[in-house]
């Protein structure tokens, strides 16, 4: 990195015209270029991978609408796919999910969970609108 100066026309606070020196930063390029700034308009997928796509689509929405003998199984679940930010693909499942679990949790006053599902059901309810105490 190396700076030089340069004299550069500013424009003062009573809107005249100074000529100052400032110091300009003359940056090597960045290592990565521009390749991230620039995105296809559309994303072009061959048939097959578009299957393979409506697939797995299809694959995480029967996970979702599986029913265990224990709802609170659906947690991690669901808690991937909201951190992977595909939950907008599966929205009603992830919401009919949430019902199930909310009405198993208050129907059962003993729940015998661990305190990593306990803090994770709370989180994904609340963040749904769920009210949780």
């Amino acid at each position: 990195m190396s700076s030089h100066n340069s004299a550069n026309l500013v424009v003062t606070h009573d809107n005249k015209m100074s000529k100052e020196n400032r110091h300009l930063a003359d940056f090597n390029p960045n290592f990565w270029g521009d390749i991230f700034l620039s995105s296809p308009a559309e994303m072009n997928i061959d048939a097959k991978a578009h299957l393979q796509y409506e697939e797995l689509k299809q694959q995480v929405k029967r996970m979702l609408v599986i029913s265990t003998d224990k709802p609170c199984k659906n947690l991690d679940i669901i808690d991937a796919i909201q951190r992977l930010g595909v939950a907008y693909h599966f929205e009603k499942e992830i919401e009919d999910a949430l019902h199930i679990i909310y009405h198993h949790h208050c129907n059962n006053a003993q729940i015998d969970d661990d305190l990593y599902t306990a803090s994770v059901r709370f989180r994904l309810l609340r963040e749904n609108g769920f009210n949780v105490c």
